[in-house]
């Protein structure tokens, strides 16, 4: 059985002055400290890091252990160009569209759109190739989007035991109603199965990279036999422990990670393979299990020296001083850490489970041992006011013209469809959300309004926020003249409107 295996592009999005200016600062400000060791080469490379989709490239690498054939279709820009990223990787399905026996996409809410709009082209020219769709958006609404897209089947929450279970029913033309984990249609009525558990994700192979350039001609690849990836995002862990009400991750909340020979396995490879000299830890709770976080660290640290690391956590009050010494003797350059407002009453209601005073003190243990700090802060909190936004955003300004937090960042609080926050609107005073997901898209735009503030306001409110993250900046290392001087062709080349998402 042959499979194609699709990552929709996040459509490009226009961004305002303000967030231009502050895409800049917030990248240029991490060229000075935690990616000063990156040359001009490894900035000019990182539009490579778009069609980088690891969800897909694991269920690859997992289906071929057991014996499927897959093909990966990623979306890429190349030299950071702008071009109909996703005609372009249309095309290149539907001309190779008669060797699948299955064609399967992965999305999130920002590109379901573009995903749904893929397959009814695939399915208008390719009338009996099964269509199927992962990711959260199509578990979440999956009578919608059985109802109203291409698709014929969906997948629900993790993939790889659902999926191999699937397409091997598939291939000896089984029924569908056994297998746990999806939603399909069959003679006009909707099907869905149990859930099925998650899975021990220790035991996966290694993440499918080889797949990267399947589909891409050398041109598409700057002349490059490969893709290289100078910043890599890896999941030692998974899952949080957080119950925030706004987190498309809501279905994880336990933290379980993979086995630590094949992680050290993974970043080898991305060293020696694919030119990898920086590091992202993407998981939402690093310091949950600490000594296992330092035993992460410890296999970091055994790597070459020129490789530097950042991971992300949630607040853990147990964290002492020696374990922040412990990840800087490790090389750990910075921590992620989510905040989201400076109101601990909105912290409670929104599930966040931490308290100022322990965020402020984790932050200030990494200061002393020169770990750089990357703080997350959200407008349009649960029940935000004028006066929480206003609070947030100079508690934010105050941290960063301290050295509290190194570097911030500001979003828009998006409700995705599943999580308590869109599905229990009444109890957090919304009193209208986006219809059709327009605005879900990364562009960071109103997708609700209150009883306190409208759509009006939240956008008034985050262009305030950028504002006075601009300022901070511009007071702390020059204006954008001054800094583009510094940083001369050690800039990435690629626009945020389109790759903030992969980024």
């Amino acid at each position: 059985m042959k499979v194609a295996f699709v990552a929709p592009p996040v459509p490009a999005v226009p961004l305002s002055r303000m967030q231009r200016l502050y895409y800049f600062y917030l990248f240029s400000s991490r060229a000075f400290t935690v990616f000063s060791h990156l040359t001009q080469q490894d900035f000019h490379r990182f539009w490579m890091l778009e069609p980088v989709h690891l969800g897909l490239l694991q269920l690859i690498s997992y289906l071929e252990q057991h014996g499927i054939e897959c093909s990966f279709f990623g979306p890429i820009s190349p030299e950071g160009k702008h071009v109909d990223r996703e005609e372009i990787l249309l095309q290149k399905i539907l001309k190779r569209a008669d060797e699948f026996d299955a064609i399967g996409f992965s999305s999130i809410t920002a590109s379901y759109r573009t995903a749904a709009r893929m397959a009814g082209r695939i399915r208008q020219e390719h009338p009996d190739i099964p269509l199927i769709l992962g990711g959260n958006h199509a578990w979440v609404r999956y009578g919608e989007v059985l109802r109203e897209s291409a698709f014929d089947i969906l997948v629900h929450k993790e993939g790889e035991e659902t999926t191999l279970e699937l397409l091997r029913a598939m291939e000896r033309n089984e029924p569908l109603h056994g297998i746990a984990g999806i939603s399909f249609v069959e003679e006009g009525k909707l099907f869905k199965t149990p859930d099925r558990p998650r899975m021990d994700r220790s035991a996966l192979p290694l993440i499918g990279y080889e797949h990267l350039e399947d589909n891409f001609a050398r041109e598409e690849l700057g002349g490059d036999d490969r893709l290289s990836i100078p910043i890599s995002r890896v999941t030692p862990l998974t899952g949080c422990t957080n119950d925030c009400v706004w987190c498309a991750d809501f279905w994880k909340p336990e933290v379980t990670g993979q086995n630590l020979d094949r992680f050290k396995e993974e970043v080898r490879y991305l060293m020696e393979n694919r030119n990898s000299r920086f590091f992202y830890l993407g998981t939402h709770d690093f310091l949950h299990h600490i000594d296992r976080a330092v035993e992460i660290a410890e296999q970091m640290s055994s790597l070459q020296p020129e490789m530097h690391w950042e991971a992300q956590t949630r607040v853990n009050p147990a964290a002492t001083r020696e374990h922040f010494r412990k990840l800087r003797e490790a090389d750990c350059r910075c921590l992620h850490v989510g905040v989201e407002s400076a109101n601990q009453e909105l912290l409670g209601i929104m599930g966040k489970n931490i308290r100022i005073p322990e965020v402020m003190r984790m932050l200030e243990y990494a200061r002393e041992e020169e770990i750089e700090t990357h703080t997350y802060w959200l407008i349009g909190s649960p029940l935000e006011t004028y006066e929480t936004a206003r609070q947030t955003i100079a508690t934010m300004s105050s941290w960063m013209r301290s050295g509290l937090s190194s570097t911030a960042e500001i979003n828009m609080l998006v409700g995705y469809p599943g999580t308590e926050f869109y599905e229990n609107r009444h109890h957090f005073d919304i009193t209208w959300v986006e219809p059709d997901y327009s605005n879900y898209d990364g562009r960071n735009r109103p997708t609700f309004e209150t009883t306190h503030l409208t759509s009006r306001d939240l956008e008034y409110l985050f262009h305030r926020a950028m504002d006075e993250y601009c300022s901070v900046m511009e007071d702390t290392i020059g204006t954008r003249e001054q800094v583009t001087e510094k940083l001369g062709h050690r800039f990435p080349n690629f626009d945020p409107a389109f790759m903030e998402a992969a980024f």
